[in-house]
């Protein structure tokens, strides 16, 4: 964690000249630019923590967020995200059936993936043009496996999907980061750098040692792996100012 939050503090030094230079009639112009809401778009990768981090490598996805400020320079807000994670997936080729369907091959893939939200507050300095937040938000954290079938041709689309397990917990989350301005004016555009800690109590997931396969004749066992699910979150996304 202090890693990462040294490394996010290198590149604001390291963008902050640039951005120094956005200047408009002798005043600097702020990420907000006096706006009132945002909406932002990240890529994500999570490093699972503690006991998930024992059966889950990592897992990568993209979320988004919504800002709304209470005040003209953005201070304090409200902020609500959503983000979709997958942290394994893989595909076996095999017959579609017995008798004449054992002719044509299908790929099933079984995807796992975590759903996330929340809804808090942000926090963020009040002046600067690179311009450090803390974010603090209550959510959940749902996690789905799923399995779909499609041709065994390339780029063939699945004809027939099934949830294999599915459970959640709520997940308290908070961190920071830096919005970094690349534009202005009515809408305002800033680089969004940021890390979150998110805790979610005791939940079941699968993983994937979860499935096994019992031959044609029975159907898989599926053993779901219970744990609490710690992981922390590294954003890489914009920031755009809505009028």
């Amino acid at each position: 964690m202090n890693r990462t939050i040294l490394a996010l503090a290198a590149v604001a030094c390291f963008a902050a000249p640039g951005a120094a230079a956005a200047q408009r009639d002798g005043r600097t112009v702020h990420a907000n630019d006096g706006a009132s809401n945002f909406v932002g778009g990240d890529f994500v990768y999570a490093q699972p923590q503690g006991e998930f981090g024992k059966y889950v490598n990592g897992a990568f996805g993209v979320a988004g967020h919504f800002l709304h400020a209470f005040d003209q320079n953005g201070v304090l807000a409200f902020r609500a995200e959503l983000g979709y994670l997958i942290y394994g997936e893989r595909t076996a080729r095999q017959p579609l059936g017995g008798g004449a369907l054992g002719l044509i091959d299908v790929d099933v893939t079984t995807s796992n993936s975590i759903l996330i939200g929340g809804a808090g507050l942000q926090l963020m300095a009040p002046t600067g043009v690179v311009r450090p937040y803390l974010t603090g938000t209550l959510g959940f954290s749902y996690f789905v496996t799923s399995s779909s079938v499609a041709g065994s041709n390339y780029g063939s689309s699945p004809f027939a999907e099934s949830e294999n397990f599915s459970d959640g917990g709520f997940t308290t989350a908070w961190g920071g980061g830096f919005y970094i301005p690349l534009s202005f004016g009515a809408r305002a555009i800033s680089l969004d750098l940021g890390v979150q800690q998110h805790k979610t109590g005791d939940v079941q997931y699968l993983t994937a040692n979860s499935i096994t396969f019992n031959g044609s004749s029975a159907p898989p066992t599926v053993a779901p792996v219970r744990s609490s699910a710690d992981y922390l979150t590294y954003r890489l996304g914009v920031s755009v100012a809505l009028r």
